[in-house]
């Protein structure tokens, strides 16, 4: 098996999110959310694909280490980036949602800069890969929750659902930030 097979995955997750952006925001193609939201689904698929690949024919590879969590960020933010255009979340739910992950994201990303400076890779804990798993449940979910009927009957408790998922998807945002940068204080100490 080649050796590059899991980062032609995680290439492809990349580029499946411009066509994520053009059909949730496209009206002119039927059932174009919907297929937004099925090409979301399909690309957070190949994020465990990659790793299962990479992890049972022990490919794994610095490349992927960092290639991997910078295409599930940019999956996550581009289903975010719809979720705050088009109002499916109030803005204060959005700015504390949005803050909390960029500033997580631009603190693990100095520091594994930092680290590559020094010849280290660090690679993501648990709890960054549950956040993940969590935010490509909620992502989909409030997603399709702006394409449901204003009038139907169950779109106060999908609401609810949606808004619970992204808190715990938050929460753990935060605390793998916090838990990694522990975990890694070592390479902060004696940098010039």
């Amino acid at each position: 098996m080649s050796k590059h097979i899991p980062n032609i995955i995680t290439t492809i997750r990349i580029a499946l999110l411009p066509l994520v952006f053009f059909f949730y925001l496209t009206n002119f193609v039927p059932f174009s959310q919907y297929i937004a939201i099925a090409i979301f689904l399909i690309a957070a698929a190949t994020d465990f694909l990659d790793g299962m690949i990479a992890r049972k024919y022990n490919l794994v590879s610095n490349v992927g280490k960092l290639l991997d969590p910078i295409a599930d960020k940019m999956l996550y933010y581009t289903g975010l980036f719809l979720i705050i255009v088009t109002g499916i979340l109030p803005v204060w739910a959005c700015a504390i949602i949005y803050t909390i992950n960029l500033c997580r994201d631009f603190a693990i990303d100095c520091l594994r800069m930092i680290a590559a400076t020094k010849g280290s890779v660090l690679a993501a804990n648990i709890y960054g890969k549950f956040k993940t798993v969590i935010a490509f449940v909620a992502t989909p979910w409030l997603l399709l929750q702006g394409c449901l009927p204003t009038a139907w009957v169950g779109l106060q408790v999908f609401q609810i659902i949606g808004f619970v998922l992204i808190g715990v998807q938050t929460f753990f945002c935060l605390l793998s930030g916090i838990i990694y940068l522990v975990q890694n204080r070592k390479v902060l100490a004696n940098n010039d």
